[in-house]
């Protein structure tokens, strides 16, 4: 499949009817980002990073992939409690093996993972400081019911930031990507299908509920957030 022919299928969205379904390809995906990711996971490790304020205790990551931005978040934020929900067990099951190894290696963090449905959020009202999610939402079963699950688990004045990638990004932006994932190149395509573009985010806010929030689209993604917030350089 060449870059052109991938291109031009990205006009309609193609929802993924099962991803990580194999636990093998799962670890291999983590292997890839472990090595890989580092630079991606700045950017939306700064933005959480300039929105924490004296007095927070809690931020939730919502569909925590194999958990490595929750672990790097919980690493620089050593006294804040981090807690991930993710509803597919293969990526619950890499994640634990990670935190597991990051409790081994003594690194600083206050870090839990949950296999819990993101539709349904096992938090009570009002209780999370900032709510954060990070190339999830283009897999979320039920879109709108977790955003009003994001809403409802927020604090009055906390802050939630959704990230995930456009799937109308400006196609310099696929084509550079696309030059280093290299051999996951057709998986990278294959999200990008299943993501949504910004008028389909706004359409799913409004369905929650929350016309009020902000959807901008940045390089390769699109940030939504439940209020305006400053772009983060690289």
């Amino acid at each position: 499949m060449t870059t052109d022919t991938r291109l031009l299928d990205l006009d309609a969205r193609v929802p993924q009817t099962a991803p990580y379904a194999d636990i093998e390809g799962v670890r291999a995906y983590d292997l890839g980002m472990r090595r890989s990711a580092l630079m991606a996971y700045k950017r939306p490790t700064d933005r959480i990073m300039a929105h924490v304020r004296d007095g927070m205790t809690d931020l939730v990551e919502v569909g925590f992939n194999t958990g490595l931005l929750s672990l790097h978040v919980a690493g620089k934020l050593p006294h804040l409690a981090v807690s991930g929900v993710e509803e597919n067990q293969n990526l619950v099951d890499v994640a634990e093996d990670n935190l597991t190894l990051a409790v081994w290696a003594n690194t600083e963090g206050d870090v839990e993972f949950e296999l819990a449905k993101l539709s349904r959020l096992p938090f009570p009202d009002d209780s999370a400081d900032i709510v954060f999610s990070f190339s999830s939402l283009h897999r979320w079963r039920r879109p709108v019911e977790t955003l009003k699950e994001c809403a409802r688990i927020c604090k009055p004045d906390g802050l939630v930031i959704i990230e995930d990638i456009n799937r109308h990004a400006e196609e310099g932006h696929i084509t550079f990507i696309l030059q280093f994932v290299k051999e996951g190149g057709d998986e990278f395509m294959r999200s990008l299908q299943s993501a949504y573009c910004r008028e389909e985010a706004v359409d799913l806010l409004g369905q929650a509920g929350l016309a009020d929030w902000h959807v901008v689209e940045e390089d390769l993604g699109l940030v939504i957030s439940s209020r305006p917030i400053e772009p983060v350089s690289m």
